[in-house]
């Protein structure tokens, strides 16, 4: 019962963070009670009392959730249920119901939470638990350390088993009852509009968006545009992204691909972030005619996908024009929009005539010219943001240069969009991938030229080209300004902030493993893992298959495991060539094989009498068996009656030999003469 005390509470902590503070003062409050009760001597409530508490905590629970179902509605009552349960235990099998109840509290824990360091946490509960049981089923004390290996032992013995369910066992769509319904469990750094300073406000956000891995090198950072929304319509001010757009199928390229494969977070959005240009689409996944890559439902839970990109072949290279309904939006701007910046780009129109290109130039060329400066504090725009950004803060981030260049753009008469996505991130040398942050978020332009499709133009990469060769830490190198200290790595940070950041690389290397390895592993997964077996998940013979073989597998691995852990009576070196010596006299003559209680000297001298000549030699090979068998000798002396006994065995002959005939047979020859 001491251990069960201990055992529950610490499976139960973890939902302090997620129930209401009622229900950790109700369990703690029975559990004290049960301790007092036991060490008081005092005997458990009565069934009464009990049934009058279950009742007020039942309605407490409906009060609290209207429901008694879902959740955290079920979880508060499995707590309750063991809380009381331990309280009202009068034998061994009341405890017994609570100690397995308390698996049942470890495994409600993922319900909310499926970090590595939870699925730690849970295995010091179950081993708890387990040791608690032990106790229980002895009926008498054992003694701490050995009760520790046994519950520690037995969680070993069972990995094996939980790794063949875990790979097997047929996978469900989406977690266990339903979507958690906490907003922060699934959120998004990218929003689905466009304002100027949106995306500077994610620079604080040091929260990890995706990780990807290369099947070969990863392409040069200024390669590296994650395409994620793409933004036609524009109001003014706010950017907003494309709906009910027409799929399409992947163009067919003959261009290098880089391959990857993305771990991606809770977003509660159906977009992808994929590698500009998307040309392999992960599984469930559409393309759209603006190149954005929407999945076949939102993304509740963390997921893993693989892709390929064509970096070199833009969407629309092979369309000559751009559709008019198309090209229309792409052009669209309101009418009072921009007024100082048309009157900029009619004169730059006026001095380049009808070349896209120099007029394109003109306006990156301005961008990088003083004062225009890339700030990771823009200030606050008021009245038409493009004209106030370009004629009078002059200071902005990514969206602002993005947004302003599309004014000016569509003034020009040449379509362009917006599109948001993910740039640079950084390398994880320690597991050989990229780490993507929400702070990562960057914007950029596409604008459509005729006989090339939609090309991209980063106005970014004009005012601050350390930005895309090298990622936000970059950028940070060349500022005064107040940034995280995650961007900072290794410029004037303490040894305090270097070792915090170490750790962290180590904690989300620790996560990424547990990510794409445990939590990724989802019935996509699981199929493509069957079909190279050659069976499928959704029939239950190849379910069977799997299961069995993976059992068979540990039940094999298991006697082999105790046939070589079992010890053998490993016979001394003498009584082998003792062995020998009387099998290879046996193949002359049966009647000379030692009989297992025959002793040497014995059978020496009875060999000897039916053959004189092997007399001399028998006789010195039973005095040193004898000598190497019983005799006090050193290593040496050992060593070398073991030669000589050797020696004799190879003085006798493997084949029938020329023996002196026997003296029964002599007589016989006498008899015959």
């Amino acid at each position: 019962m001491e251990l069960a005390l201990i055992a529950l509470p610490v499976a139960a902590l973890p939902h302090i963070a997620h129930q209401p503070p009622w229900i950790t003062l109700l369990v703690v409050l029975a559990i004290a009670a049960r301790a007092w009760l036991l060490s008081s001597g005092r005997q458990a409530p009565s069934i009464g009392i009990m049934a009058l508490l279950a009742v007020l905590a039942g309605s407490l629970t409906l009060v609290q959730y209207g429901t008694v179902f879902g959740q955290e509605a079920g979880t508060a009552l499995l707590l309750i249920m063991i809380a009381f349960k331990l309280l009202e235990a009068r034998n061994r099998r009341d405890i017994v119901i609570a100690l397995f109840l308390g698996y049942f509290v470890v495994v409600t824990t993922y319900f909310f939470d499926q970090s590595i360091l939870t699925a730690a946490y849970s295995l010091l509960a179950t081993w708890l638990l387990t040791a608690a049981l032990i106790q229980v089923h002895a009926e008498r004390h054992i003694e701490r350390r050995r009760l520790a290996r046994q519950a520690g032992a037995m969680l070993l013995h069972a990995l094996p088993f939980m790794l063949v369910l875990f790979l097997a066992f047929p996978r469900i769509q989406g977690p266990l009852w339903g979507d958690p319904q906490r907003e922060e469990t699934a959120r998004t750094g990218l929003s689905d509009e466009l304002n100027p300073g949106d995306i500077a406000e994610l620079l604080q956000d040091e929260s990890t968006a995706l990780r990807v891995e290369f099947d070969a090198a990863a392409p040069p950072l200024r390669a590296q545009y994650w395409r994620a929304l793409v933004m036609t319509d524009f109001d003014g001010r706010r950017w907003s992204t494309d709906r009910n757009t027409e799929v399409i199928q992947p163009p067919v390229t003959d261009d290098t691909l880089v391959h990857y494969t993305a771990t991606l977070e809770p977003t509660r959005v159906r977009y992808l972030p994929v590698l500009d240009y998307p040309a392999v689409l992960p599984d469930g996944a559409e393309l759209h005619a603006n190149y954005q890559v929407l999945r076949d439902r939102r993304i509740t839970r963390r997921i893993q996908y693989q892709a390929a990109a064509d970096l070199t072949t833009p969407p629309g290279a092979d369309d000559p024009q751009l559709p008019p309904a198309e090209r229309a939006r792409a052009l669209d701007l309101p009418a009072a929009a921009a007024p100082r910046a048309r009157t900029k780009v009619a004169l730059w129109r006026a001095t380049h005539g009808d070349d896209d290109r120099a007029l394109i130039d003109a306006a990156l060329q301005r961008f990088a010219a003083e004062p225009y400066r890339y700030t990771l504090q823009p200030p606050r725009l008021a009245g038409d943001a493009t004209d106030q950004f370009l004629f009078e803060t002059q200071a902005g981030y990514c969206e602002h240069y993005a947004s302003a260049f599309a004014v000016l753009m569509r003034a020009a008469g040449i379509p362009t969009r917006v599109v948001t996505g993910y740039q640079g991130g950084s390398w994880q040398t320690r597991g050989e991938y990229l780490r993507l942050r929400n702070a990562d978020a960057h914007a950029w332009n596409e604008v459509w030229l005729d006989g090339q499709g939609w090309v991209r133009v980063d106005p970014t990469a004009a005012i601050a080209p350390e930005r895309i060769e090298q990622g936000l830490p970059g950028l940070a190198r060349d500022t005064d300004e107040p940034i995280p200290a995650f961007l900072r790595r290794g410029e004037g940070l303490s040894w305090l902030q270097s070792t915090h950041l170490s750790l962290e690389d180590w904690r989300d290397f620790a996560r990424f493993r547990w990510e794409s390895w445990v939590l990724a592993f989802d019935p996509e997964r699981q199929r493509e893992l069957f079909a190279r077996l050659g069976l499928d998940p959704r029939d239950w013979r190849s379910v069977l298959i799997a299961l069995g073989t993976g059992f068979g597998t540990i039940g094999l691995i298991a006697l082999a495991w105790v046939w070589i852990r079992t010890p053998r009576h490993r016979r001394p070196a003498a009584d082998r060539v003792l062995g020998q010596l009387s099998r290879r006299l046996a193949r002359h003559d049966p009647t000379l094989a030692r009989a297992p209680y025959e002793p040497v000297d014995a059978w020496s001298r009875r060999v000897a009498h039916a053959h004189p000549e092997l007399g001399t030699t028998l006789e010195t090979f039973a005095r040193t068996y004898n000598r190497q068998r019983f005799g006090r000798l050193t290593p040496e002396q050992r060593t070398a009656d073991l030669h000589q006994l050797r020696g004799l065995l190879r003085t006798v002959p493997r084949a029938r030999p020329a023996f002196a005939p026997r003296r029964n047979d002599a007589s016989r020859q006498r008899a015959a003469n």
